[in-house]
């Protein structure tokens, strides 16, 4: 043993909670024996990116230290924990954690993966409140997931989720499920009410309150307005407007080449 590993092992507990984030190997497999080492000592070794792979697999077989959720957590979410212990605690944690696995940057490509895995099938036993937490920090292997949780609620925190792209916007407004109330709060979403392509999608939906519709038609380029009028999809009262705000535009009406003001 070296000195690094003989000092780490008689260190007094303070020492240990001051180096055990940014130690060396060589420190940490001393400080590992040290009997002042306990979960809360484990979990700020965890946090050290130099953890060697050994040492965390030591950590996993440990039943008095993986006994404590968060050790697990950290165990399974550190890039050098070798997979076979990572994929062994995955299933004795909650979705919570599965979830900052997932989100971790550094965390085992193919854990983050299966802890995805597991949300997703785990996602339609969640409860509602459940479901709008993860809604908002879903990862991009997540969303595809959310495309068929229509309620208006998890819709609402969907649409603040910074990894939601512009197609997957689309699917949610195009989705026969998404009801009245969530269509709204996507027409009525700064950003994404304010995207064409969600506005087109939109529009065509019946179920969609008119006066939404009628608000969406009215901010559309006239070019698309024209397309939309003969639209048998598009409900009745919204094409009879943009029949009407056309006659009224005529050079709404002469396509010929798109330039112009369109009034």
């Amino acid at each position: 043993m070296d000195s690094d590993e003989t000092r780490a092992g008689a260190a007094a507990r303070d020492e240990l909670r001051r180096k055990l984030s940014s130690a060396p190997a060589n420190w940490l497999r001393g400080a590992i024996d040290n009997p002042e080492l306990g979960p809360a000592e484990v979990l700020l070794l965890l946090r050290n990116s130099a953890a060697p792979s050994d040492l965390l697999e030591r950590i996993g077989k440990d039943r008095r230290l993986t006994s404590h959720q968060e050790v697990r957590s950290g165990l399974a979410r550190h890039a050098r924990t070798p997979p076979s212990i990572s994929r062994n605690l995955l299933s004795h944690l909650y979705w919570k954690d599965w979830i900052d696995i997932a989100a971790a940057p550094a965390a085992n490509p193919v854990i983050r993966r299966q802890a995805e895995q597991m949300l997703l099938t785990r996602l339609a036993r969640l409860s509602l409140g459940e479901r709008i937490a993860l809604a908002r920090r879903a990862t991009r292997g997540l969303i595809p997931g959310f495309m068929d949780q229509t309620h208006p609620r998890v819709v609402r925190a969907l649409l603040e989720n910074p990894r939601l792209a512009e197609l997957d916007v689309v699917s949610l407004a195009g989705n026969v499920e998404t009801g009245p109330e969530a269509l709204e709060c996507i027409a009525m979403h700064s950003n994404w009410g304010a995207r064409r392509s969600v506005r087109l999608e939109l529009i065509v939906r019946t179920e969609l309150p008119a006066q939404t519709g009628l608000r969406l038609a009215h901010q559309l380029d006239p070019r698309d307005q024209r397309v939309l009028v003969e639209d048998d999809r598009v409900p009745l009262v919204v094409r009879v407007w943009i029949e009407r705000r056309l006659g009224k535009n005529p050079r709404a009406r002469d396509d010929s080449d798109g330039a112009g003001e369109w009034g």
